[in-house]
């Protein structure tokens, strides 16, 4: 049989905050200073935000490392508000995502930023999740898997302007000459049981899995198992405590209704169990980690 189955297998636009002379540049990313009659933005230099921890907020942070520039170099910088929103993505009743409406969190002077090579004024901002469900009014109890946070900076100038999200050029938001969304969001994960987890995998003809394989991403890691020969393997996944994700994805190779296999968790219940013909994809676990 196996010789059977070896034989059969944008331009960039005008912003709101700027006054150019043109926007007929082809090259989106240009800077040309003498275009630049006014305006500001902080640039994006790295996104802090990942995922928040829903079994403890307060080990989890939200910012940016931001970087002042109002191109004529006027030292415009006076401060940066900084605000937080929930949504809660589980649909209520009438079948409705809700919305916590915008908090206040903090406002972080100009002195906070500190002068970097380039000459421009830099400051990390940072929110500790903790300090961000106090300013909302909300608990632990209101979070579960795939909510998400959006933290928004205000641009304040000592002339009294301000720029942020709502009045800034989706080009001056994503471009990478300007990277200056003011917006950033990072989702709620619930963390995975922790211990060691049992993938058993089963070919019925015993010649292996013929290109099938199973990947588990633990954290930031992933690793591919299969049957390299053989009717069965069996492999033990160690996730540690305070791990932010653990994922299955089963992916097809030939021969699929030979392939059966078993997903067993670290209190020894079986939460998957699929095959022959098993599906392809992110395994379905019959056990939800936002409830644990």
């Amino acid at each position: 049989m196996n010789a059977m189955k070896n034989f059969s297998s944008i331009l960039l636009a005008c912003a709101v905050i700027f006054s150019f002379i043109s926007c007929e540049d082809e090259d989106k990313d240009r800077l040309d200073l003498n275009q630049i009659t006014t305006g500001a933005i902080l640039r994006t230099l790295e996104n802090l935000s990942a995922t928040v921890d829903r079994s403890d907020p307060a080990s989890s942070s939200m910012g940016a490392i931001v970087e002042f520039d109002d191109f004529l170099n006027d030292d415009l910088l006076e401060s940066v508000d900084v605000y937080i929103e929930f949504i809660d993505t589980t649909p209520d009743e009438n079948f409705e995502v809700q919305t916590v409406p915008e908090a206040f969190v903090v406002n972080i002077p100009g002195t906070a930023f500190d002068a970097t090579a380039t000459g421009n004024p830099t400051a990390t901002i940072i929110v500790n999740m903790g300090d961000a469900l106090t300013a909302l009014g909300i608990t632990n109890e209101d979070l579960y898997g795939g909510d998400v946070f959006i933290l928004r900076f205000v641009l304040k100038l000592t002339d009294g302007r301000e720029f942020t999200s709502t009045n800034v050029g989706s080009a001056i938001a994503s471009s990478s000459a300007f990277r200056s969304p003011f917006r950033y969001s990072a989702a709620v994960v619930c963390p995975p049981l922790a211990g060691q987890w049992i993938i058993d995998m089963q070919d019925s003809y015993g010649d292996g899995w013929n290109g099938a394989k199973m990947a588990v991403t633990v954290g930031d890691t992933t690793t591919e198992y299969t049957i390299e020969s053989g009717a069965s393997a069996q492999y033990i996944i160690d996730v540690p405590v305070g791990t932010a994700a653990l994922v299955f994805n089963y992916s097809a190779g030939d021969w699929e209704s030979e392939v059966t296999w078993q997903i067993t968790s670290p209190q020894n219940e079986v939460v998957a169990d699929e095959g022959p013909d098993p599906p392809t994809g992110p395994v379905k676990l019959t056990l939800d980690f936002c409830t644990l």
